[in-house]
Formats: structure tokens, sequence, C-alpha cells
């Protein structure tokens, strides 16, 4: 493997069209939660932080699948393949059946704790309850997700969120338009595309590129909780404050939520091509560290920086042009759409500060300092939330509230990319083995 462009947007491109399809299940969920109301569509915000929360423990999970797949790989023990995916499996199989209950029963004591609206609220329960079974296919489409990442399979990925895409924008369709069931249509049309699109990347098991029989019987529970436990801790903390970033949102009232959860949306769609590369550059800094290529590992981060960067400059530009159309995909609401409208270029500036931040995050915990990157996510994390009650307590507008994602991006880019350079110099001036 070489760290060439080529390489980059091989690994980056189907991961890219996967995460686009995959956020289009929140973009046409909010959509058609704006066709059914305000309250609706504000409880949308919440519910879906909420239940990201919780699902992004399989992403975290994935992550240590994904590290230790492409080390296995950088290191030439593809026959180590088996028995981590299996176990990874397992374990995903235990935390999805847990969330899925534990979300089921704390739906309504979230509810009724954290919001203040009484429509919104009972909106908000119908969602989070309906949608806990999600919970169990997610974690395991985490996991699998993770594996195909740590082999450079991408191609699976994006046809499963394809499918995912796919399935719910048809049952949204069939459900909420056709059969008039309301909230719970699009509810069932999220389990059901999950469903698809985990069952699918199971299916695809059978087509990949490597062998996965049992032929270790090492233990590979305390591994994955070296690189996955910090990693999810790291996004239970990012969404945690993010939560609370919208909580303060919320207790300004229902117009005020409903245009964050169009501001939500947008953002997390336009920000998902950086995460691509962020996968492509976890992947390559796995293999090229395993392999101790540290001038690739280097490379690698510089060329995926150039790519990422400029990609986001591109959609900052975008959205900040043409701010009036986006927002009008949502709502016909004049009111909330002139504030969404008014509030979109602080969400264009986040997006041209984030990929070095974004990137370094997956270099670091691929090099192996995991615990020191969800160190860094804590002490950000808490810089980020305290900003925004101090933003929230001297009552600034709507607008600038969202200044508090600079404070995320930046400081924790500079922290570390200092990080990584210790550890690299460290790597590279250990004394060599006789």
């Amino acid at each position: 493997m070489y760290p060439s462009s080529r390489q980059i947007w091989r690994i980056a491109w189907p991961i890219m069209g996967a995460s686009l399809a995959q956020n289009a299940v929140s973009l046409v969920d909010t959509f058609f939660l704006g066709m059914l109301g305000r309250a609706e569509l504000a409880a949308g915000g919440i519910s879906i932080i909420i239940f990201l929360t919780l699902g992004f423990i399989g992403l975290g999970l994935g992550t240590g699948v994904q590290v230790l797949s492409a080390q296995l790989l950088g290191e030439g023990q593809p026959r180590g393949l088996g028995s981590l995916l299996r176990q990874a499996l397992w374990l995903s199989l235990f935390i999805g059946i847990a969330l899925t209950l534990g979300l089921a029963w704390m739906a309504g004591p979230l509810t009724q704790g954290l919001l203040h609206d009484g429509q919104v609220q009972q909106s908000a329960y119908l969602l989070l309850r309906g949608r806990s079974a999600e919970l169990l296919p997610a974690v395991l489409f985490g996991a699998l997700r993770g594996y195909y990442s740590g082999t450079a399979q991408t191609t699976y990925i994006l046809r499963a969120n394809l499918l995912l895409a796919g399935v719910n924008l048809l049952l949204n369709a069939l459900f909420v338009l056709g059969m008039k069931w309301g909230i719970w249509g699009v509810i069932a049309a999220s389990v059901c595309a999950q469903y698809a699109a985990t069952l699918y990347l199971l299916f695809a098991l059978r087509l990949q590129s490597y062998p996965l029989r049992y032929t270790t019987t090492k233990r590979w529970l305390i591994p994955l909780l070296r690189y996955a436990g910090p990693s999810i801790l790291q996004n239970l903390v990012g969404m945690t404050g993010w939560l609370v970033f919208f909580l303060l949102i919320e207790a300004r009232g229902p117009l005020a939520l409903a245009s964050a959860n169009i501001l939500r949306s947008l953002y997390s769609f336009f920000m998902l091509p950086m995460w691509a590369f962020a996968t492509a550059v976890g992947t390559l800094t796995g293999y090229f560290w395993g392999a101790r290529q540290l001038h690739h590992l280097r490379q690698a981060f510089q060329k995926t920086f150039f790519w990422a960067q400029t990609l986001n400059l591109l959609l900052a530009l975008l959205l900040m042009l043409f701010s009036s159309f986006w927002v009008g995909l949502f709502t016909q609401d004049a009111i909330v759409a002139s504030q969404a409208t008014r509030d979109l270029p602080m969400i264009a500036a986040s997006l041209a500060l984030m990929p070095a931040s974004a990137l370094l995050i997956y270099t670091v915990v691929g090099v192996g300092r995991v615990l020191a990157a969800f160190l860094v996510e804590v002490v950000i994390i808490l810089c980020y939330v305290g900003y925004a009650v101090l933003l929230d307590r001297m009552g600034v507008s709507l607008t600038w509230m969202w200044s508090a994602e600079w404070v995320y991006w930046i400081p924790s880019a500079f922290v570390l990319g200092l990080i990584l350079r210790k550890r690299l110099h460290s790597a590279l001036h250990a004394p060599q083995p006789a």
C-alpha cells in the first residue's frame, strides 16, 4: 500500500458516498417531520441527538475493529480477522440489546426531565420509544462498518448505505404520505431501513476478500476495548456536549429548536465528506503504523488534509451562497426559515475550520494514543459547553450561539497535532531490536 492521492480517494469515496446516503436518512426524516408540523420538527432535533449519543457506541466499537483490522493486515496477519470480527459481533449484539431495552424504558423520564413544551415532549417521547428498536442493528452496523473500513473494502459500506437511504425514502413516502401514519410512519421507515442495511453487510461477508474462518483462539475483547472504549466514551462525551447545546436552545422555545434542527441536519450532511477522509486516514494510519512506515504515514495525513480542507472550503461556500435554497427544503414556515437562514453562515465557517481536528482524531487513535484522544475530547467538550452556557447567560442571539462550534475545532486541532508529533518523534527515535 502506498499513500497516494489515488489510494486515499479509493478508500474515501465509497465512505463519502455511504456517509452521504446514510445521512440522507436524517435529512428525509427531518423533511417529513417538517411536513407534520413545528412541534414534530423541533422534537426531531432533540430526539436525534439522544439517539445518536447511544448509536455512536456502535461507531466507537467500529473504530476499534477498523484499527485492529488495519493493523493485522499491516503486520501480514490476515488470518486473525475472522476471530476479531466474530468476537466484535457478539459484543455488539450484547450492547445493542442492552441499549434497545434501556432507551425504551428511559424514553419517558428523559423527555419529561429535559423538555419544556408539552407538544414537543410528546413527539420526542414517541420518536425515542419507537426508534429504540433501531439501536440493535445500528450497533451491529457500526462493527461491520469498522471491519470493511479497516480492510479497505469500503464499496460494501457504500452499497449498504444506499440501500439504507433508498428503503427509508420509499417507506417514508408510503407510511407518511400514503398510509397517513404520521410520526409513526417516520419511525417505522427508519427502523426497517436500518435492519435492511445491516442484513446486507452481514450477507456481504460471504462476498468480501478475506477468509473469516475462526483460525485462532486469541481473545480480542481487551484489545477491542482498549481502542473502542475510549473512542466510545469520546463519542458519548462529544454527543453529550451537543445535547447540552440543544437543550439550551430548546429553552428558547419551539421556534429556536425547529430552526436549530434544520441547521443540525445541514451541518451533519455537509461535514460527511470530511469524515470519509477521516476514515481513510484512520485506515492508512493503522496500516502504516503496523508496518512501521512512518514516512508514508506522514504523507498519508498531509495528502488527506489537503483534499479534505479543499473540499470543505467549497462546501462552506455552497452553503453561504445558497442558504435560502437549503433551508427551504425543510420548512415552509417563514419565521423558522428566516432564523435558520440567518444562522447558516456560522455553520459554514465551522465546516472550514474542522478538517485538521477531525483528521487528527483518527490519526492519533491509529497510532495507539486512544486515551490521549479521549482526554483531549473531554477537556475540549467542557470548554465547548462552558462557552455555550456563558453565551446563553449573556443572552446572545441564537446565531452567535453557534460560534461554540469554533471553540471545539480550533483548540482540539492544536493539541492533537502536538500529541501526534510527539508520538511520531518517539517512534522514529526508538531503539531498533537487534
